[in-house]
């Protein structure tokens, strides 16, 4: 390509995310002819996956997207590849048989050596055009996403323009079940502090069947769905709160109704989406005429807590209780019939 032909300087900040991508395909395309010509079986990426197990040992699939940053699908595309080629092994935890642990298998740990030799000289072709300065201006992007997403910049600076046509609420369907409780596992793993899956693997166990709560009476599973049918959140709803399935006194409350497990996709974050399905669970309490609504919430969730308190929830100490040594603190919201 002639660069002074090229289009995408051009547009300058529209041209940004073009920019990334076609820089992505250039080097992901030269890394695996690299590999071809030196007959290594490699592909982009596996370093990573190479680098974080020796340095940890032995993780899970949520594990290793959690300190990656990818997806949780995506892990399992390279994991399985990188298994298939033998270079990874995978076991179930002899303390908890529900967890699949993988590791650098035999045949992964004689090639690490000299794949480690290759990367280096890798590094040092990547430094002649790809600075200190760059790499730090990349961080700092990062940080200012996970701060705050696109979509909640652009509500922030032009309002909230036709978000209430953004999505739409309804009860998810059973084929939808097993995603939803793996979006709950992503995101619920991903809170900075929050008990990881070998802390609380029953906990995670439930989020991975959520589906399963939907079997009780008055027990309801929604999401948030866009016009394009993207599930960017969930939660239940318990008209029965002896369902509630919770420590503490919760599941004895009485005239009440509660909501628990709520999590919202990064695609769905800074468009109201949490709100939209807490308000969906309170408004299904007062066309039962229940006259409260009961939630949790932990101190790693400080957004949700935050958003809890504008909705008129208050702290209900009485509501306490552990969950392991993890701490859990109940909410209580008097609500009024609309009939």
């Amino acid at each position: 390509m002639n660069v002074q032909n090229d289009f995408l300087p051009g547009l300058k900040h529209l041209g940004f995310t073009a920019r990334i991508k076609r820089l992505n395909e250039k080097i992901v395309s030269s890394t695996f002819g690299h590999y071809s010509n030196l007959k290594i079986k490699l592909e982009p990426n596996w370093h990573v996956i190479f680098l974080l197990l020796k340095e940890k040992g032995e993780l899970t699939v949520t594990e290793i997207a959690n300190a990656l940053g990818f997806s949780h699908p995506a892990i399992i595309k390279i994991t399985r590849k990188m298994k298939d080629e033998g270079y990874l092994e995978t076991y179930k935890d002899l303390l908890d048989g529900r967890k699949t642990l993988i590791k650098i298998s035999n045949k992964g740990e004689k090639a690490l050596p000299d794949f480690e030799k290759e990367w280096l000289k890798i590094q040092e072709v990547l430094q002649e055009f790809v600075d200190e300065d760059f790499l730090q201006k990349l961080t700092v992007l990062e940080q200012k996403l996970n701060e705050q997403s696109f979509a909640a910049r652009y509500q922030n600076r032009y309002g909230q323009i036709d978000s209430e046509h953004a999505f739409v609420i309804r009860n998810a369907k059973p084929t939808e079940h097993r995603y939803i409780g793996q979006l709950m596992i992503e995101v619920y793993a991903g809170l900075e502090g929050f008990p990881n899956e070998t802390e609380q693997p029953a906990y995670y166990q439930t989020l991975k069947n959520i589906g399963d709560f939907t079997k009780k009476p008055e027990v309801e599973l929604l999401v948030a769905v866009t016009a394009k049918g993207e599930i960017i959140g969930g939660v239940l709803y318990f008209g029965n709160m002896n369902y509630y399935g919770s420590g503490g006194a919760a599941p004895s409350e009485k005239n009440a109704s509660g909501f628990r497990l709520l999590a919202v996709h990064p695609n769905g974050r800074g468009l109201g989406v949490g709100k939209a399905l807490s308000l969906a669970c309170i408004q299904k309490a007062k066309e039962k005429k229940h006259k409260n609504v009961i939630i949790h919430t932990t101190e790693f969730m400080k957004v949700a807590w935050k958003m809890y308190e504008r909705l008129g929830f208050k702290r209900a100490v009485d509501l306490d209780f552990l969950q392991g040594k993890l701490k859990v603190y109940g909410f209580r919201l008097k609500v009024k019939s609309p009939f």
